[in-house]
């Protein structure tokens, strides 16, 4: 069983790499040989269809890892993993990671609870976009966004939302202006800024709850990336 040292020197030596806004980490098909453990970025895992039509199944920050498919997978990645909010990230090689969670039952158990927050994070989004409104929807991805990055300016640009959200660009704009009236965001020149969670949380649908539950569990206020604290401070 690897020690508590074997598992710091993992994470000691690989580097801290940074992540910027649209930067493509994986693209379907491709050979996962590093994962990312983001310290203060949003990554969102996409699924783009043959017209170029793109959706967000789920967003990774702290409480995860990107690329798990490489730890529990055949090693490959099964949609686009695109940097949605710039920051940095430990990167370290999927086959050291995979070798210390094989021999580390608290290591594995600590993962499973990530991967069963990203399973019910993907399965309740897809119930999300097929019955819910735009305006829900969209109340839902900013409390997300918000609970993993906080109350700070996002550079997030209509468009890029819009992606994100399964939507036209034209919709994403009379949603983000009903909560500019309502005064939940202030969104100017492309920087979005939530001024008052709790008029989101009034308008957001059931699947907020479901997901914020789950993203609590994996996610300890107190650590810049939980799974990664986790391995180094539990003897992985």
């Amino acid at each position: 069983m690897l020690n508590c040292d074997c598992a710091s020197n993992l994470f000691t030596y690989s580097p801290i790499v940074s992540l910027t806004s649209n930067q493509v980490l994986y693209e379907q098909g491709d050979k996962i040989d590093s994962v990312y453990f983001p310290l203060n970025c949003v990554v969102s895992n996409l699924a783009i269809t043959e017209d170029g039509t793109t959706l967000e199944t789920s967003m990774v920050a702290t409480e995860g890892l990107v690329g798990i498919s490489a730890i529990l997978g055949r090693g490959f990645s099964k949609q686009w993993s695109w940097v949605l909010l710039s920051g940095e990230a430990v990167q370290v090689e999927a086959q050291a990671l995979d070798g210390l969670f094989l021999q580390n039952e608290a290591a594995l158990r600590r993962l499973m609870r990530c991967y069963r927050s990203l399973v019910t994070q993907i399965a309740q989004r897809s119930i999300c976009n097929a019955r819910h409104t735009l305006l829900e929807r969209l109340c839902c991805w900013l409390l997300m966004i918000h609970d993993r990055v906080g109350d700070i300016n996002l550079g997030l640009t209509q468009e890029l939302i819009a992606s994100r959200v399964g939507a036209r660009r034209a919709g994403v704009t009379v949603a983000a202006r009903l909560l500019q009236e309502m005064r939940a965001i202030e969104y100017r020149r492309g920087q979005l800024h939530i001024l008052r969670r709790e008029v989101l949380k009034e308008v957001v649908c059931e699947c907020y709850s479901i997901m914020q539950a789950e993203f609590s569990q994996t996610e300890p206020a107190s650590s810049k990336n939980s799974l990664r604290a986790d391995l180094q401070s539990k003897g992985a």
